[in-house]
């Protein structure tokens, strides 16, 4: 299994890597000696440009079959236990316990006969509800997504952002679900830091990449609002 994570003008900003030390970070080949904090290291072509065009090539130049692709910057992980009248969030920092989660999740994606899963990445820890710790029709989001690497699925570098929608998407469609799960939490800081996809992403990429949703998947794309800094998007699975 792969470990992969994808980094970029965060040099010594990195948080991934405290709770993974064996995680592989793949950065610019111009910017690999700055990460001389980071035990793994792989230096990407400087041809390869952008976060979708940087996962594919990192899914075509491995031979691992299980891929788990993790953002540079979490910020929290875990999971949920639940006690006879309350659930509480339990911090997980250890390398160990997250390597045998995801080798479950992969075991669980084959015998649905899915080649995706993913971890709940939202700030909203109350919405990590342990009563379903398994969902079938869910989002997942490349900041914590596992992918069966058969070549049966890669992001489609039409979509600079929000790649991870249409990949969701386009899985659920093909394989009539996704397996989400949910007992588990991945949190990142996503918008907070400098570096990433933060240094080319723009309102106007945000704004093309949802009208290609919509018209791939006008039946999925329930309510589209801008929050913030970012767009948020409602589906309908």
């Amino acid at each position: 299994m792969l470990v992969a994570v994808p980094s970029k003008g965060r040099a010594f900003q990195t948080s991934t890597q405290k709770i993974l030390p064996d995680a592989v970070f793949f950065v610019p080949e111009s910017e690999a000696h700055q990460y001389s904090n980071i035990k793994n290291v792989v230096a990407v072509p400087s041809g390869i440009q952008g976060i979708t065009k940087t996962r594919n090539w990192i899914l075509k130049n491995t031979d691992e079959q299980r891929v788990v692709f993790l953002d540079d910057d979490v910020k929290r992980a875990g999971y949920i236990r639940l006690n006879e009248t309350s659930s509480e969030h339990i911090k997980m920092h250890e390398q160990d316990f997250w390597l045998q989660e995801f080798e479950k999740c992969f075991d669980i994606t084959e015998q649905l006969n899915y080649k995706i899963f993913g971890l709940k990445t939202e700030s909203q820890l109350k919405s990590t509800f342990p009563f379903f710790p398994i969902l079938l029709r869910c989002y997942v989001t490349a900041s914590c997504m596992g992918i069966i690497n058969d070549g049966e699925y890669l992001f489609d570098e039409a979509f600079p952002v929000k790649e991870d929608y249409e990949l969701c998407l386009r899985h659920i469609r093909e394989k009539k679900g996704i397996l989400g799960i949910r007992y588990l939490y991945w949190e990142n800081e996503h918008w907070d830091k400098p570096g990433g996809c933060n240094n080319y992403r723009t309102m106007q990429m945000e704004r093309d990449a949802i009208k290609k949703l919509i018209q791939r998947y006008p039946e999925n794309i329930k309510k589209v609002k801008r929050k913030a800094n970012e767009f948020c998007i409602e589906l309908n699975l």
